[in-house]
């Protein structure tokens, strides 16, 4: 009997995302509620460093730093994540003939299950500042689908190839991820790099994603020195989807290409 796709892939990777949510959540009061402590309380934080001991007053700072926050933790998490998904489950590749990148989709698939929540909290919170409804929200699933292709993407090769190299993981969290957050606009405003860097900036798809998310979230921000707002960039937009599902179709080809290898090194 033939086994179907939803059968094979989509049922196992539900499975394994709500296995992880309820044990990551397993005897806690609060639930998913603790996975917005961290990003709210770094926003909290650079809100009371950037308005209190720089003097910057930007009308709603607290609603664009939340908006980046969630997503920066979206990506953070996701590639940490994914990058020792088959080291972590380990005895389950070795134990059952299964399709080896169930696993590091339903990583992902767990880390956006929160982001989809956080965001939806930050929907609430834009209500009580009452920011308007624009028509630029319908963008939305667009921004998201490239952000998760780009993010998939790079969790196929490195969930694969940490196998091999141990490395990559260390070189990951103690060094990349770190310069990529200051290489975002996480906790400042693309208009605040240097005109004659913008372009080069720009080339950084996480940054593009980033910007966006606030650019159609948000009215155009009010910058203390008189600094218009950038309008929406389309060009860069582009580029930064291209990127994405060329990044997605490399990740699922380096995949496939030593997923058969696997089980040896584990």
């Amino acid at each position: 009997m033939q086994i179907s796709w939803r059968t094979q892939f989509w049922e196992p990777v539900l499975v394994l995302v709500w296995r992880e949510l309820r044990i990551r959540y397993k005897r806690t009061v609060f639930g998913f509620f603790w996975s917005l402590v961290p990003p709210i309380a770094q926003a909290f934080i650079w809100l009371i460093v950037i308005e209190k001991f720089f003097r910057y007053d930007i009308p709603n700072y607290s609603a664009y730093l939340l908006c980046s926050a969630f997503a920066w933790q979206f990506i953070q998490n996701a590639l940490l994540d994914g990058c020792s998904v088959m080291l972590f489950h380990m005895p389950l590749i070795k134990a059952f003939p299964m399709r080896r990148e169930i696993l590091p989709v339903a990583s992902v698939a767990s880390n956006l299950v929160h982001f989809l929540l956080a965001l939806l909290v930050l929907f609430v919170y834009l209500q009580v500042l009452r920011v308007p409804i624009r028509p630029q929200w319908l963008l939305l699933p667009l921004v998201l689908a490239g952000l998760i292709a780009l993010v998939l993407g790079l969790v196929l090769a490195l969930s694969c190839l940490t196998v091999f190299y141990l490395d990559l993981k260390f070189i990951l969290d103690s060094f990349i991820l770190r310069l990529l957050f200051f290489a975002c606009p996480v906790f400042y405003f693309v208009e605040m790099v240097p005109s004659h860097w913008y372009h080069a900036y720009m080339l950084n798809p996480f940054a593009v994603y980033l910007t966006v998310l606030r650019q159609i979230l948000l009215p155009p921000v009010q910058l203390p020195d008189g600094r218009p707002a950038l309008p929406f960039d389309w060009l860069h937009f582009g580029i930064a989807l291209a990127v994405s599902a060329l990044t997605l179709l490399v990740g699922w080809t380096i995949f496939r290409r030593y997923q058969h290898q696997l089980a040896e090194w584990l």
